[in-house]
């Protein structure tokens, strides 16, 4: 089983559809009018990727490049580099996230005392407005009244003005296996478990009930937990007695089929044939 994230790149003169893979290398797309996917790019991995002015973008593995990934160019458009100050970036997780029109990258990087300066900091986070059109990558240290909602498929932005229940000027993650949702504050630095695990059912192990708005939201942004009506950290505990419930998402894992790949070269000749007759 291989699995894929997409997104829709839409502009007023084109639409299209444009997967990648989280654990290959490798990027398709399909377009009006074709009957199959068209590989655009076979030796690209993405960190994480975001459909912006009706193009895709994306944090290249490996490297500190966020690249053009769609249109495709030969030589995977650079349109910022990651500051060398951030550290190492096999050890950052990155998200795009677009926010009040603009883009936004931010990267979290793991540290190895938590508690080193008497408060507890899980991960240093840094945020950055990634301008395309001049290619540069600027620090950013508000937010405004939005919020960022970050997970492992989805990033999105929301304003907190009409929602009590979300703070302003902060970033909300992700993370089902161990704090289920965390809350950093731009305003102080300072990071709050918002929802910790306890015992309910034995047969459905830890939850965090009753959910929050802030839980429905990062449910959103983690997917395969969205589409299947679970709560993303109500997805990782399941326990031995549900096993029936794990063959069933797994056998509609399995039903998933892709149509027939091309490559964006072959699409390419094919027409300007068309183009010619």
């Amino acid at each position: 089983m291989v699995w894929m994230s997409a997104a829709v790149c839409l502009s007023p003169t084109s639409i299209a559809v444009v997967a990648w893979f989280p654990y290959i290398e490798g990027v398709v797309c399909s377009e009006p009018g074709h009957r199959r996917w068209t590989i655009i790019h076979k030796s690209l991995a993405l960190w994480t990727a975001l459909p912006f002015q009706g193009k895709l973008f994306g944090v290249k593995k490996a490297s500190r490049r966020v690249v053009q990934v769609y249109p495709p160019s030969s030589q995977h458009k650079v349109v910022a580099r990651i500051p060398k100050e951030i550290g190492f970036p096999f050890n950052c997780c990155c998200h795009l996230v677009e926010s009040g029109g603009h883009a936004l990258l931010v990267l979290q990087q793991p540290i190895t005392d938590e508690w080193s300066s008497g408060e507890w900091v899980p991960f240093t986070v840094a945020l950055f407005d990634v301008n395309i059109s001049s290619q540069k990558i600027t620090p950013v240290s508000s937010l405004g009244d939005r919020a960022l909602f970050l997970g492992n498929d989805r990033n999105i932005s929301v304003s907190a003005k009409h929602l009590p229940s979300i703070c302003s000027n902060a970033i909300y993650i992700s993370q089902p296996t161990r704090n289920p949702t965390m809350m950093h504050s731009l305003s102080n630095r300072a990071f709050e478990q918002t929802s910790t695990f306890s015992p309910i059912h034995e047969r459905t192990g830890n939850s965090v009930r009753p959910f929050t708005l802030a839980d429905h939201l990062l449910t959103y942004c983690n997917h395969t937990e969205w589409a299947r009506g679970l709560m993303f950290h109500e997805f990782y505990p399941i326990s031995v007695p549900l096993e029936k419930l794990l063959m069933k998402f797994r056998a509609q894992d399995n039903e998933v089929r892709v149509p027939c790949l091309t490559e964006y070269k072959s699409m390419l000749e094919a027409k300007n044939n068309k183009d010619i007759l």
